[in-house]
């Protein structure tokens, strides 16, 4: 049983707003809008995490300007028109006891001509180096005066849509981030500069205290540090510009940080972060303001009462935990917290969505964003209990094991190995995704208090569950991994597979090439996007960028150049693991360069021998030098148990990797599909 916070249970305020404890879930993107309104899944996620015990909830950026949207799914407020629906998601916050907010902001610089309908504008004609923005012209000043004046009317439009406060978006490179910075803000009037910058985003706030009235609560979420490589917000002007902001009437300061550009590794926004990597902004801040401070950035249950006690912050915000596990709050307030089914931070299903512009869901928590999404403790229970056996406990086995049980069937996990996990918890092997670990410890705890009689060290053979005579077998064996047994020399002595390498089983060279995302991968490496019942406002994600292959052999990449090994990835396609989210793939690639991992790509692998692989590219032969050879080109899905069962047990599945090559976000979805029905 874990301890009962108390810090964290004890009320706040910001400005006016009284709050009933510390925890705030902030501003996160959905996607759940529809020409700028949130649609009845919108009102149904949010409304489902305001249950969830935090104090505050704020909404996600809405554009004052709708052609200062950031995307076609941006949601809006520079209108009239959205004030019912608005009210709606408002009330529906409100009815279980949570304050709201209403993070509003102008895209500026981040967005092009095919979403706003005209040219892009920001402080000056400073351009994103993101090849998904135009480039933009600068602001006149007649048109900074007037953005100005939206910004209080879209705020007044928040208040009369019974909001309990307004956020003003001032970060992540957006229209006031791109003012605050002293590089990208080049303009030489009385808006120019750091300075001049701090003066339109004290404008701002003025300007919604005086439509709004003194008494509105005003939130400013800014960058404590731009970590920008040219240059930019540092964490000594976050401090001055906090200053400025509490002048101007701001009633709280929220940290975030990082641009678009960002390189540095605390902006990472994956699991390969450090956790609480931003604390110290906070902690920096609230030592110059005498107004209340939050903080958000990876910071898990153990975190969030040490920094309220330590004085880092005055309130915690919790994001992508709340996505995974929408009770987090009430679990953690409860002293429950080894009950929370924990976000990993992979990104896969939250910001490689986005960028995709599909709805957000999750890799731990499925049900996410659907309609029909309930915490997995609050599961409808079947009207008639089945004896169900589960073979294999990877992720897919797990998910089902669990949602069966917690339905109410009598539910026998049987896995060959010593430990739950299967092969994706070999991912928790690399220095980048040790959080994986998480979710397997969690599913150790919660599959025997569900009633899951968990069986380890024992093969789920055709014969044993016949013996058994279950009512359901779900079959979650995983996959073999391919062979391209055409290559010469691809049984050699110095090829090994990724996942023995993981295991531990074989010991490597110092010099490595891992060969994968080949020809002989048959997976497509695309994400497959479906409406859910045949509505088209109500999108749901199926399946998901790469398959398991690819991101084993990036996991083993990371896991031997961390310990000093020199590694070549080598991919017959055009580059390595192609369908990996954005977000995830962007910063896969800043930390293969910082770890020296180089990658050669689009080449035929002709043959390999004792002196490494032999590669082909435009025509030309050469020699990649490599002591190991690893082998990590595809899967093939090991459905022979489920064809051997059918017509012997009454209901078989077949779930994750053994149905359908895929990830552990495909996987733990079709378990899920699967289970919730019997």
């Amino acid at each position: 049983m874990s301890i009962k916070p108390t810090s964290l249970t004890r009320p706040g305020r910001i400005g006016t707003m009284d709050l009933k404890n510390r925890l705030v879930i902030p501003a996160m993107c959905t996607n759940y809008t529809f020409q700028g309104h949130f649609t009845d899944q919108a009102v149904h996620y949010y409304g489902l995490r305001a249950k969830g015990g935090a104090g505050l909830l704020i909404l996600e950026g809405a554009a004052i300007d709708y052609p200062g949207a950031r995307n076609i799914l941006n949601s809006a407020v520079s209108d009239d028109k959205y004030i019912p629906t608005l009210k709606r998601l408002a009330d529906e916050v409100h009815r279980h006891g949570t304050k709201i907010a209403f993070q509003i902001m102008h895209a500026g610089r981040q967005t092009n001509v095919a979403i706003s309908g005209s040219q892009p504008v920001s402080c000056s004609g400073a351009a994103s180096t993101q090849l998904l923005y135009d480039q933009p012209r600068a602001l006149t000043l007649y048109e900074c005066k007037n953005i100005i004046k939206r910004f209080g009317e879209a705020a007044l439009r928040v208040k009369r849509a019974d909001f309990d406060a307004v956020e003003v978006h001032c970060a992540h490179g957006y229209l006031v981030s791109a003012f605050l910075s002293p590089v990208l803000n080049t303009r030489t009037d009385e808006y120019g500069g750091l300075e001049g910058g701090i003066r339109f985003a004290c404008e701002i706030v003025r300007e919604i205290k005086l439509q709004c009235g003194q008494d509105y609560p005003v939130l400013c979420r800014i960058n404590g540090d731009d970590y920008s490589p040219s240059g930019g917000v540092t964490a000594i002007d976050s401090r001055m510009i906090s200053v400025a902001l509490e002048k101007a009437g701001a009633d709280c300061i929220n940290i975030s940080a990082g641009l678009r550009e960002s390189d540095h590794h605390l902006h990472d926004q994956t699991m390969a972060s450090p956790r609480g990597s931003w604390v110290y902004m906070a902690e920096g801040i609230k030592k110059t303001v005498n107004i209340p401070v939050m903080v958000a950035k990876r910071i898990d249950e153990d975190m969030v009462e040490k920094i309220i006690v330590g004085g880092q912050a005055d309130f915690v915000c919790i994001g992508r935990p709340y996505i995974a596990d929408p009770d987090y709050g009430n679990k953690l307030l409860e002293g429950r917290a080894e009950e929370i089914l924990p976000c990993i931070w992979c990104a896969q299903g939250c910001f490689d969505m986005l960028w995709m512009l599909s709805p957000t869901t999750c890799l731990v928590n499925p049900a996410a964003g659907r309609m029909d999404e309930v915490p997995i403790d609050n599961l409808k229970k079947t009207s008639g209990k089945k004896k169900v056996l589960v073979a294999g406990g990877g992720p897919a086995g797990c998910e089902a094991a669990l949602v069966a049980a917690k339905r109410g069937h009598d539910v026998t996990l049987y896995e060959k190995d010593n430990r739950l996990g299967g092969a994706y918890r070999l991912a928790a092997v690399s220095p980048s995704k040790m959080e994986v670990e998480r979710l397997f410890s969690y599913f150790e705890r919660a599959l025997p208090k569900a009633g899951v009689n968990i069986i380890l060290e024992t093969e789920a053979t055709a014969e044993l569950m016949k013996r058994e005579r279950p009512d359901v077998a779900f079959i979650a064996v995983g996959t073999r991994p391919a062979v391209p047994k055409k290559v010469p020399g691809v049984q050699g002595s110095n090829v090994v597979s990724a996942d023995d390498v993981m295991n531990g089983r074989v010991l490597t060279g110092n010099r490595i090439a891992i060969w994968t995302c080949s020809h002989h991968c048959s997976f497509s490496c695309k994400a497959a996007i479906a409406p859910v019942d045949g509505d088209v406002t109500n999108m749901h994600s199926t399946c998901s960028y790469a398959c398991r292959a690819g991101y084993a052999a990036v996991d083993t990449a990371e896991y031997l150049a961390s310990q000093g090994k020199l590694v070549n990835i080598v991919t017959e396609r055009n580059a390595v693991v192609p369908g990996m989210g954005f977000t995830s793939r962007g910063y896969l690639l800043k930390r293969f360069f910082r770890a020296n991992i180089r990658v050669c790509n689009s080449v035929k692998v002709k043959e390999i021998n004792d002196r490494g692989i032999l590669l082909e590219k435009a025509g030309i032969t050469f020699l990649l030098d490599a002591d190991t050879v690893i082998i990590s080109v595809g899967e093939t899905p090991q459905s022979d148990l489920a064809g051997t069962l059918k017509g012997q047990i009454p209901e078989v599945y077949t779930i994750g990797d053994c149905h359908k090559t895929g990830n552990a976000m495909t996987a733990i979805q079709s378990a899920y599909n699967e289970a919730i029905k019997i």
